[in-house]
């Protein structure tokens, strides 16, 4: 289960590639994405490399905070990739590669992977192996002395 976490996350690492668009935004060349893309471009960059942090969390340490900071990067991740839709919707960039070979589905594919993501980390084994007990709440009889 943690491989395929992992695996996925640094998938999702590849988001990264759109930090070599950010600096042609808007300048109006020939593939030049249009200055709307760039949040979307901007947003992008930052899943994309915040998801080798959370890798690296997700491989080396454990606790409540690295389970909580992928459950928001994943929440962020879906968010990110649905506000670049509408943009897609509105500012169309059709010479962008990614949306010449996967068209509008890219942005779903994207967004499904960090819920997919989502619901792994929900799973009581990988909670169990990252809070080190039993995530389910427990009644406890009180003690006497």
């Amino acid at each position: 289960m943690r491989s395929l976490i992992l695996l996925l996350t640094l998938m999702l690492s590849g988001r990264m590639m759109t930090l070599a668009f950010i600096h042609r935004a808007g300048r109006g060349g020939i593939g030049d994405p249009p200055i709307a893309w760039l949040m979307p471009l901007i947003g992008d960059a930052v899943i994309g490399v915040s998801g080798l942090l959370v890798a690296y969390l997700l491989a080396k340490r454990a606790g409540l905070w690295v389970w909580t900071a992928a459950l928001i990067w994943n929440a962020l991740g879906i968010w990110d990739a649905m506000s670049a839709y509408i943009v897609h919707l509105t500012t169309p960039w059709p010479a962008f590669f990614m949306i010449q070979a996967f068209g509008g589905a890219m942005f779903f594919i994207a967004a499904a992977m960090h819920a997919i993501l989502i619901t792994l980390l929900l799973r009581a084994s990988v909670m169990q192996h990252y809070f080190g007990a039993d995530p389910r709440p427990t009644i406890t009889p009180p003690v006497r002395q």
